[in-house]
Order: C-alpha cells, then sequence, then structure tokens
C-alpha cells in the first residue's frame, strides 16, 4: 500500500548551521532509495509567514510501502540529516483519498482507488502547495497576515498547521492536520475570509501550479505538538 510520510526535524540553535547544510546536501543530491517514489527536503516560515525558521526542516517522501520508508529512516543515509537531539524529530504517517493538481509536473497523491472511504470522524491532513507567479508575489504576501489569523481562529480543531517551502517565497506549501474531515470543509468551503482568499487566486491567476492532497492520519511518532502554535 503506498504510504506518505511527513518528518519534521527540530534543530537546536548550535545544531542549525548543519542543519542548513544538509538542505544543501539533499538539493545537490536527493536521495536514491528503493521503494521512494517522490521526495522534498522543505524549510518552514515562522508564524505560519515567509520569514524563515533555520530551525526547523521538513522532509516529504512518498513511498511504495511501509516496509520501504522503515528502511530508509533505521538507515545510514538518513542519520546525518537527523539532530542530534531524538527529541527535535516527529513524523505523520498519511494515506491520501484525494488529491487533484500537480508538483513538478505530477500529482505525487494518487490515492488508491481500492481503499475503503477514510472514516469521517478521523483526523484528517491537508497539503496545499503553489507555485506563485513572479507578478503576483505582492498580492500573495499582503494576503498572508489574513490566512494566518484566519488559521489561529481555528483552536482546537486544528491540530497542526506549518508553512513549509522548497523556494523562498515563489514555492510555498502549507500542512495542517484537523480533527476530522467536517471541519475542513467548514473552513475551506463555507466560512467567510477563506473562501474570499481561495477566489482572489484563482480571478487574479496567482499560481502557475498547485496541488491540493487530503490524507488519512494513520499515526503520529515523536514529538510533534498537538497545537502549532500560530
Amino acid at each position: 500500500m503506498p504510504l506518505v510520510t511527513l518528518t519534521i526535524l527540530k534543530f537546536a540553535p548550535g545544531d542549525r548551521y548543519r542543519a542548513f547544510a544538509n538542505m544543501g546536501r539533499w538539493l545537490m543530491k536527493p536521495f536514491d532509495e528503493v521503494g521512494l517514489r517522490f521526495q522534498k527536503m522543505m524549510g518552514t516560515g515562522k508564524n505560519f509567514g515567509f520569514i524563515p525558521d533555520f530551525s526547523q526542516y521538513v522532509f516529504l517522501g512518498v513511498w511504495q510501502d511501509e516496509a520501504s520508508a522503515n528502511a530508509f529512516f533505521t538507515s545510514e543515509r538518513w542519520q546525518p540529516f537527523l539532530p542530534k537531539d531524538t527529541h527535535g524529530i516527529s513524523t505523520l504517517y498519511l494515506q491520501p483519498f484525494k488529491s487533484h493538481g500537480l508538483w513538478d509536473g505530477v500529482n505525487p497523491f494518487t490515492p488508491d482507488k481500492a481503499l475503503p472511504p477514510p472514516d469521517p470522524a478521523a483526523p484528517v491532513a491537508v497539503l496545499t502547495r503553489a507555485n506563485i507567479r513572479p507578478g503576483a508575489l505582492l498580492d500573495f504576501y499582503r494576503n498572508i497576515p489574513q490566512a494566518r489569523q484566519r488559521i489561529a481562529d481555528q483552536g482546537d480543531n486544528l491540530l497542526l498547521a506549518m508553512g513549509v517551502g522548497e523556494k523562498p517565497l515563489v514555492q510555498q506549501c502549507t500542512i495542517s492536520v484537523w480533527k476530522n474531515a467536517a471541519l475542513v470543509d467548514q473552513f475551506a468551503y463555507r466560512q467567510s475570509g477563506h473562501r474570499e482568499i481561495v477566489k482572489k487566486t484563482r480571478d487574479s491567476k496567482w499560481y502557475s501550479e498547485e496541488l491540493f492532497a487530503r490524507f488519512s492520519v494513520l499515526r503520529m511518532e515523536g514529538e510533534i505538538s498537538l497545537r502549532f502554535k500560530v
């Protein structure tokens, strides 16, 4: 069964130079692993914004099966990328059930149609990713404070929220975990503020490429905070 993993790597102040160097190392030579179908090493933004947080990075992997993921995460190839403090490592294990759009020209999260529908009462992870057109950068970032406030207003409905990205400013991604699918729908389609921002992105054609995906949360490992402070 295909599997998506999202690993959050939190580094202590004295370890941040090595973390930044690891990002460059991965860019020059991504992992070449059996069963690894798609991968991204990404930086994060402070307070769900665009100012880089050099203490925190995210590795996203799409795997042929869980055995492939487990073999990699216990391998010597992965160990140099980890914080010295193991409490800074957290991983979400996810199963996509809805995905549309493209990431680097492909949809890496195509759901397995043979799987049963997700439990409507179970937590749901949401990933959005976009290439922002250069001419739309100013408008996009003017709307960041409003979007950040909408996220903060969700309270306990939202278990985790992060702003991440591949390239500063122009390739952005958000990751969130919600208590259930109904809360995601309410935020995405019925809550004022967010609807208007989504409409604006369509009307103004902010993005040259975008992707939206939802996942069942199979499990969480490590020290993931159940409420990411925004």
